[in-house]
């Protein structure tokens, strides 16, 4: 087994794997292609639609497969909110995901530093690497939530503006040519372009 730092990344097998996020947090993971976009509300896996090609949203666990992922598919971002909404993360306990194989065996696991004021983790994505896919560790709190994460990968965001009490924002993930992401700049590293497409500290 791995155990992942921020920036390491990890060959992967082929096969499904299982992506868990134990404790108080709904976890998400959006599809992008080389443009580092969705191609459409399909891409953007939460809650409320919990299935795309390839992925598969249970709760705390994420399945991805690879192969199965849709034509131009190049990256499957993990992320995880609390499951309170806009409950900040530094309230809740640390993040921890684990990562195993089609056969149950644990991979990797990473635990990052817990974030503050922020409400969404970017935690870890999947990537195509030649023919082949890789697993990094990303670890980068962001601070204006699901929405915004989703708004700047391409995703035309519409929420509830009255929710009744206790109630989770619907987020219809349709992308539209009227509504392309909003520019931001990389807080960390990013050899690969990943965090080119969203920002920690939004104005």
């Amino acid at each position: 087994m791995s155990e992942l730092v921020p920036g390491g990344n990890l060959p992967l097998p082929g096969g499904a794997l299982t992506l868990r996020v134990p404790g108080p947090f709904d976890v998400s993971a959006l599809i992008t292609d080389e443009s580092g976009k969705v191609g459409g509300d399909a891409d953007f896996v939460f809650y409320n639609q919990p299935d795309a090609p390839g992925v598969r949203l249970r709760g705390d666990t994420l399945t991805v497969e690879p192969a199965l992922l849709r034509a131009g598919a190049q990256r499957v971002t993990l992320t995880v909110t609390a499951a309170e909404p806009g409950t900040p993360l530094g309230r809740l306990p640390a993040a921890t995901l684990h990562v195993t194989d089609r056969l149950g065996r644990t991979l990797a696991r990473f635990a990052p530093a817990r974030p503050q004021t922020e409400t969404l983790l970017l935690l870890s994505e999947i990537y195509r690497r030649g023919t082949g896919w890789k697993l990094r560790a990303i670890g980068q709190g962001y601070a204006d939530g699901l929405a915004g994460l989703a708004r700047d990968f391409g995703v035309d965001v519409v929420e509830d503006r009255q929710p009744s009490p206790g109630s989770r924002a619907t987020i219809p993930a349709q992308r539209t040519a009227a509504s392309p992401a909003r520019p931001s700049t990389a807080a960390l590293p990013d050899p690969d372009g990943l965090l080119g497409a969203v920002n920690s500290a939004r104005a």
